[in-house]
C-alpha cells in the first residue's frame, strides 16, 4: 500500500477535528509504523525521513508526557504539507 505525507496529514486532521481521539491516533500511527517496518507500506523515497519521524512522534502521543499540542500537532501538519 502506498503511504505519504499526506496521510499524515488527513489523520492529524481528523483528530484535530475530534473524529480521532488521541488514543486512536497513537494505535493508527503504531500501526503504520509497523507497517511501514514490515515493508507493507510504501513510502516515496524523499518522504520517507519525515514520515518515519511523524509516526514516531503520533505514537507515543496518547502517553502523557509525550503529548503533543494542538499548535505542535498544527507545525508538524505544515512541515508534513512543505514535503
Amino acid at each position: 500500500m502506498d503511504f505519504t505525507c499526506d496521510d499524515l496529514v488527513a489523520a492529524v486532521a481528523e483528530h484535530l477535528a475530534g473524529r480521532l481521539s488521541r488514543k486512536q491516533l497513537a494505535a493508527w500511527a503504531f500501526d503504520r509504523f509497523y507497517e511501514l517496518e514490515q515493508g507493507e507500506l510504501s513510502v516515496p523515497p524523499d518522504e520517507e525521513a519525515i514520515i518515519r519521524d511523524a509516526l514516531d512522534d503520533l505514537m507515543f502521543a496518547d502517553d502523557d508526557p509525550f503529548v503533543l499540542s494542538e499548535h505542535e500537532l498544527r507545525q508538524l501538519m505544515d512541515r508534513l504539507a512543505q514535503i
